[in-house]
């Protein structure tokens, strides 16, 4: 696919799903969100695009410290804003946890490794200012939801395996044993499979994050699947994903990838009879997974916090 090509057909998707988008906040997506001590909303952690490069904090009610969860939502690299997880983020921070939603800039316009950058620039923010609302940065968390969740998981290969913190674009790493677990609903964790897995317009989006086919673009997928760095320090992790969702391989492969390297973890592979069980069911408050996954990885946390 061409570079005008691959512009043409991804400015007009990022259209369609802007209004779907739009529809989704309005009607669904934040529906019944718990109510929390303060909300400091939009507050910029880098300055190059001060819209896309900012996040939301929410304070819990109790007394601190808490334990922090940094927030990245999905986006098919392309699409989505963290507006539309304001009700996800507050079901943690009334679990107990101080919340940071982050933004981050989005393809065409910023693809690798700049997506995944900005994402390390909002964790080493939220690491560096925790104190400020009341966090205790000893006690941190990643979570995110397809592309978000490949962005935590592949963030915490660096931080167990600084030689890919170059590669990455990463500035700087928060200290290993500061990040204590991971939530990953539905990611990518293998560029060389997420292509062969079906989901809609799967290669446009791959294509937009890392680039052309070409030895730099083998060399992307290398450092950007996490499912190749998987080590024996990699923080415990909880994965959910409905047997609905093309991307169901991604998860099921990296349980499998876990479980061989000995890694705490627990996985969620929602039946078929589960019929919301497809990719972006942590949106929407009415969904069967999204409780569920909800509430187990709560759980999930609350045992390592």
């Amino acid at each position: 696919m061409d570079e005008r090509t691959y512009r043409r057909r991804a400015y007009a998707l990022k259209a369609v799903m802007a209004c779907l988008e739009w529809w989704g906040r309005l009607l669904f997506f934040n529906l019944a969100s718990p109510q929390v001590s303060r909300e400091v909303l939009d507050v910029p952690y880098d300055t190059v695009n001060r819209r896309k490069q900012s996040l939301d904090v929410f304070i819990p009610k109790g007394d601190p410290p808490y334990p922090v969860l940094v927030f990245i939502h999905g986006s098919g690299f392309h699409v989505m804003d963290k507006k539309s997880y304001r009700r996800v983020c507050k079901c943690y921070a009334d679990r107990g946890y101080l919340v940071f939603n982050v933004n981050y800039r989005l393809a065409p316009a910023c693809g690798f490794p700049g997506q995944i950058s900005d994402a390390g620039k909002a964790i080493s923010w939220a690491y560096d200012h925790a104190s400020t609302y009341g966090g205790d940065n000893r006690r941190i968390f990643l979570a995110g939801d397809s592309a978000g969740a490949q962005f935590s998981a592949t963030y915490a290969t660096a931080v167990h395996k600084p030689g890919l913190q170059e590669s990455l674009a990463l500035e700087s790493l928060i200290p290993a044993e500061c990040l204590r677990g991971l939530l990953l609903f539905y990611g990518a964790f293998d560029f060389d499979t997420v292509t062969k897995t079906g989901f809609p317009f799967g290669e446009l989006l791959v294509r937009g994050f890392l680039g052309e086919e070409g030895p730099e673009y083998r060399r992307r997928v290398e450092v950007a699947s996490p499912a190749r760095h998987i080590g024996e320090d990699y923080p415990p992790a909880y994965l959910a994903v409905g047997s609905w969702d093309p991307m169901r391989t991604e998860s099921v492969a990296f349980d499998e990838i876990l479980t061989r390297a000995g890694i705490p973890h627990r996985t969620r592979i929602f039946p078929r009879r589960y019929l919301d069980g497809n990719h972006g069911f942590i949106n929407f408050p009415f969904s069967a997974c999204s409780r569920i996954s909800l509430r187990e990885s709560m759980e999930f946390l609350d045992e390592l916090r």
